[in-house]
């Protein structure tokens, strides 16, 4: 189930997604610069450089570059909180896109289900224009990471909720 719910500090985002892989291996993908070079990017766009100091305190600094060349973007940010294959929370900011856009906050859960991993996405303090623009980007990040994992994914229809 995917959600955008209107908060008095700007709108959250939430996703949920299943995949056929333990938390522990979704975990490892979301986390290892060698995993996240195989995914994170979307098409038409290559791998730059990808730093992860996985501790809380630590930094991360994802980059990539169009395949013209033309223009290389990052997200960064700094780890709040980091339990292995259970609990990621994080700040992201952007570099070369979204120049208007404040700093957000990400949390991911990795939860065991039966038949895998449910990992549950929220993205909090965006305004409306960017929280659209971003649920298009982690739906997309969720279906290449189901790849890069190569397994399946659960598809989900997603609910879109507005107000608080």
């Amino acid at each position: 189930m995917d959600d955008i719910a209107a908060a008095g500090t700007g709108t959250t985002l939430r996703l949920r997604h299943r995949f056929a892989a333990s938390p522990e291996k979704v975990f490892d993908a979301w986390t290892r610069p060698e995993a996240l070079r195989r995914w994170w990017c979307p098409g038409g766009w290559l791998a730059g450089e990808i730093t992860v100091d996985l501790r809380v305190g630590g930094t991360y600094r994802l980059t990539m570059r169009r395949e013209s060349g033309a223009q290389i973007l990052s997200v960064f940010g700094t780890f709040l909180e980091v339990r292995p294959a259970a609990k990621l929370v994080y700040t992201w900011m952007w570099d070369g896109a979204f120049p208007d856009m404040p700093e957000t906050r990400v949390t991911v859960e990795f939860h065991p289900v039966p038949d895998g991993t449910e990992l549950v996405l929220q993205q909090a303090k965006l305004d409306l224009r960017h929280c659209t623009r971003h649920l298009g980007g982690w739906l997309g990040a969720c279906d290449r990471l189901a790849l890069g994992l190569d397994v399946a994914r659960v598809k989900l229809f997603p609910i879109l909720v507005m107000g608080g």
